[in-house]
């Protein structure tokens, strides 16, 4: 089951952001949504590609490249 936060929001920046959502989205929360999942996927893949350096490196280090 999906806990859900309230989140304070100036209202000038929420009325800018409802003029501007693309079909894409139903709803302020929809897009804020996607874009909240959309920052972590790309933290997430900015520690693969470090861990991925890391690693290949020692490979290097040890030799196998």
């Amino acid at each position: 089951m999906t806990q859900y936060r309230t989140v304070n929001l100036p209202e000038d920046l929420c009325a800018a952001a409802e003029k501007r959502l693309p079909s894409r989205f139903d709803s302020l929360e929809a897009l804020l949504s996607f874009l909240l999942q959309e920052i972590a996927k790309d933290e997430a893949s900015r520690l693969d590609q470090a861990e991925e350096q890391v690693l290949e490196q020692r490979l290097r280090d040890l030799g196998y490249i």
